[in-house]
């Protein structure tokens, strides 16, 4: 996946030489993020088995909202402030669901589980 980090420079030039090609701009730059996120999961990963398990969840927090953090102070200072608030209620809703999807979905899973149990057809007697 490292050869993806080729995708800086091609980015880069896009945006200096195209400006215009926004599609291009973002498909290169969206490929070249994908290794820089993996660096960043292993470093945090990295650092909570040194620093304990509770630095590095606060690292992961903190690294996990990293996008709309640049995006909001971007955005502030081009005096964007209505993209400010969407990217800070996307993040809030999208965060709940990915919190709430888990219990939910396995809480969902439990339950078919013991209703297929349950319906199990009792054995035959025979007198």
């Amino acid at each position: 996946m490292s050869w993806l980090l080729l995708f800086i420079p091609v980015a880069i030039g896009l945006e200096h030489w195209l400006p215009e090609q926004h599609i291009a701009i973002f498909a290169a730059s969206g490929l070249a993020i994908l290794p820089l996120a993996g660096w960043m999961g292993r470093a945090t990963e990295h650092l909570a088995e040194r620093l304990g398990e509770g630095v590095g969840g606060l690292l992961n927090a903190t690294f996990g909202n990293a996008a709309e953090l640049i995006i909001a102070l971007v955005a502030l200072h081009a005096g964007l402030y209505d993209v400010v608030k969407a990217s800070i209620a996307g993040s809030i809703i999208g965060n709940i669901l990915l919190v709430q999807a888990r219990p939910c979905s396995r809480a969902a899973c439990d339950t078919r589980s013991r209703s297929s149990i349950q319906r199990a057809p009792a054995p035959r007697r025979s007198c």
